[in-house]
């Protein structure tokens, strides 16, 4: 039983401790951009097999809630227990690219993800038989590529294998291919003409001050484990939340984290502009600038 689970237990009696472990744990919060992306994966999931399936390419900056997004579909298509009883059904594979990879790391990720056991010294021909069979035996409809930025790493020649193995991959399975990363992702996806011609690009929204930013403000604010309102809504908050997050999903979420922290560990029950105006926090673009300046106890960030 999750003691965390506000159905079980109500947040406002936990311990300060307990409360911003509530606060920090993953939430989905739909938006217009968000529920437009996820409305587009679904048809590529229901789309008829063929040999030309189409793809999305999900880009934007680092934090911007690329990942949340499949995340959120995976969590939505989950793993379930095959009739049979002898396997599972995996509508949706969705594995992170390592980084530098080459074609073996790449299929490791996959039985990883499947939690199918596998010997790392295995050929790669066995590793790619064993994969496609495994895949055509739960029955994967989709595969989510997270990270694809991390394609450019290797050098040419192994770069140009790791795109050949996902272009075969949803060729011979007649499943739709969607990568997710940062613009970096995009350049690799171009390397390959046809792999460029199926994925469609998309990208991930910067928040601007108007009514869908505040409604998400409100939102997170409902979540919050403080007793008190914080009203984050109002225009001199909401316009600091926005400026030191620079726009980015993730980044206003670990800000708003770091607020409700320090203000738990200062017995306060709520979040005002002065409290936000003294966090140890620096903006995401100074953060990539001069990585020195970031304060001591500020939020790691990718």
């Amino acid at each position: 039983m999750n003691h965390l689970d506000p159905s079980v237990t109500p947040v406002m009696t936990l311990s300060p401790t307990d409360r911003l472990a509530f606060m920090r744990a993953p939430k989905w919060f739909g938006y217009t951009a968000a529920d437009a992306i996820l409305r587009r994966l679904e048809e590529l999931l229901a789309y008829p097999a063929t040999h030309r399936m189409p793809g999305l390419q999900i880009l934007g900056d680092s934090n911007s809630g690329k990942t949340a997004i499949g995340l959120e579909f995976a969590e939505r298509h989950p793993m379930n227990p095959n009739p049979s009883g002898d396997a599972i059904e995996v509508p949706v594979l969705r594995i992170e690219v390592p980084p530098n990879p080459d074609e073996s790391r790449l299929y490791d990720e996959m039985f990883i993800a499947l939690r199918q056991p596998f010997r790392a010294r295995d050929p790669v021909s066995e590793k790619s038989r064993q994969i496609r069979t495994l895949l055509q035996v739960v029955s994967c409809r989709m595969l989510i590529l997270d990270e694809f930025q991390h394609v450019l790493g290797p050098r040419n020649d192994r770069r140009r294998v790791v795109l050949d193995v996902i272009k075969h991959l949803s060729n011979t399975l007649r499943i739709p291919i969607v990568v997710a990363g940062t613009t970096e992702a995009q350049v690799a996806v171009s390397k390959d003409e046809q792999l460029a011609n199926r994925l469609t690009p998309v990208w991930m929204p910067t928040w601007q001050m108007d009514g869908e930013y505040r409604r998400l403000l409100a939102s997170f604010e409902v979540t919050m484990p403080l007793k008190q309102p914080s009203h984050l809504q109002q225009r001199d908050i909401a316009a600091l939340i926005l400026g030191l997050s620079e726009g980015l999903l993730g980044e206003i979420r670990d800000l708003l984290c770091l607020a409700v922290a320090h203000a738990l560990q200062n017995g306060r029950e709520s979040i005002d502009i002065d409290l936000l105006r003294g966090l140890p926090w620096v903006p995401p673009s100074q953060r990539r600038r001069r990585p020195a300046l970031i304060k001591a106890g500020s939020p790691a960030h990718s």
